[in-house]
């Protein structure tokens, strides 16, 4: 037994990759012996299009489960066969709307006996005690309700013992533009804000298509996260989320100056702040105003700070 299989499920992604390589292998070598030129990591887009003609950029993402940048990637190699074609939404100029060309049309039609070949194929492959496809129906449920990296983060909030020193040696601090690092800040504010204080999901993911995400790691490790908004009042600095390993070492702090220093000099900023955490923003330079309010059964208090 090699090191990988003895790894045990610690190497559970590897051991998955490596049979998703060997079905494409096999898969394209199927192809093949029946005079077909196809990919098999172009069937997602292509299976998806044959049920549903029509689809967004997004819808064709979500049905298929994968990145937003990884499907845009798949659909221009798609489109350079003359396997796919866009068109502009009647209802909405800025989303292009995909579908099969009358090539691929074709090439499903002969592709379709083909698959019924592989299906029995697959189907003796995976009979066995431990049904494969039974396994991943429920591993994927598992995600759905609460994903490998929240469940990794409870854990590491739940471990107490693992608490960072109060002055870590590396806090980087970076504006978010790609998707694994915006996933990474919502779990961290899933586990915070959601698991730690109950406030609703729905509450929590408010405003984050309109936002702009930072992410605080301490030596390359995710620490904590924020936002801040444009809005009629000034520029509003929120979701000011980090982890319990890592509070009180700098992290939240690390997090304001880096939102402030994005925004325009004298521009207002303003945030609502949870009442225990009025004075670390007071130490940041931000002033209390108005009331104390209650927003998802805590209380806030108004503070703003001109930059």
């Amino acid at each position: 037994m090699n090191s990988i299989d003895q790894s045990g499920i610690l190497a559970i992604s590897t051991r998955l990759q490596r049979i998703s390589d060997r079905f494409r292998k096999d898969g394209l070598q199927i192809y093949k012996e029946n005079g077909i030129d196809f990919e098999p990591k172009w069937f997602p887009v292509i299976y998806t299009l044959k049920d549903k003609p029509c689809l967004s950029i997004g819808e064709i993402a979500a049905e298929i489960g994968y990145a937003h940048p990884s499907t845009i990637s798949l659909l221009k190699e798609l489109e350079k066969e003359k396997l796919i074609l866009s068109t502009k939404d009647k209802n909405d100029d800025r989303k292009r709307l995909i579908q099969l060309t009358p090539k691929a049309e074709e090439l499903i039609n002969q592709m379709k006996p083909v698959w019924e070949i592989m299906v029995a194929a697959m189907t003796e492959l995976t009979d066995t005690k431990n049904n494969i496809m039974l396994a991943i129906n429920e591993v994927e449920a598992s995600f759905k309700k609460k994903s490998f990296l929240e469940r990794a983060l409870t854990i590491m909030e739940n471990n107490k013992s693992g608490l960072i020193k109060e002055n870590p040696d590396n806090v980087e601090v970076e504006k978010i533009t790609n998707p694994e690092d915006l996933k990474t800040a919502f779990a961290i504010r899933r586990q915070v804000f959601v698991v730690g204080q109950n406030v609703s999901a729905e509450a929590e993911e408010d405003g984050n298509d309109e936002a702009t995400h930072f992410l605080a790691k301490v030596n390359d490790l995710p620490a904590g996260t924020a936002r801040w908004r444009k809005t009629k009042d000034g520029f509003k600095l929120e979701r000011f989320a980090v982890l319990n390993a890592y509070r009180g070492s700098g992290v939240g702090g690390a997090l304001v100056r880096a939102l402030v220093s994005d925004l325009p000099k004298g521009s207002r900023t303003y945030l609502h702040a949870q009442i225990r955490a009025a004075k670390f923003y007071e130490k940041n330079g931000f002033s209390q105003f108005g009331e104390t309010f209650v927003e998802e059964n805590i209380e806030h208090i108004k503070m703003e700070q001109y930059i």
